[in-house]
């Protein structure tokens, strides 16, 4: 876990509403080709798609980093959606420090 500020923590708590609350799992394929979707702007690329063993296991992956493998689609949506968690606060907590930076130098 990341120790935030309290600005920050307000900021990240912030961020997910806005782009958690717009971005939405897409589906793609057909019948038994499913696949879904998590795309948040240029950033996030979240994905899962259903293994064509039986019974049916499901893959996910994360800006193309394999997750594993999961008995079901929600248990491989959980896992992306943690990992999008925790990744967004890494980046919020160096763009917090970046982003002074880069005002400095302009």
């Amino acid at each position: 876990m990341i120790a935030t500020s309290g600005r920050l923590t307000h900021v990240l708590i912030l961020f997910f509403h806005l782009v958690m609350g717009q971005g939405t799992w897409t589906r793609w394929g057909r019948g038994s080709c499913e696949g879904w979707s998590l795309w948040l702007g240029d950033i996030v690329r979240g994905h899962v798609k259903r293994g064509i063993d039986v019974p049916p296991t499901w893959s996910a992956s994360f800006n193309s980093t394999d997750l594993g493998d999961y008995p079901t689609r929600d248990e491989a949506m959980a896992r992306v959606e943690e990992t999008v968690i925790r990744s967004m606060g890494e980046a919020l907590a160096d763009w917090s420090i970046f982003r002074p930076r880069a005002k400095q130098s302009t």
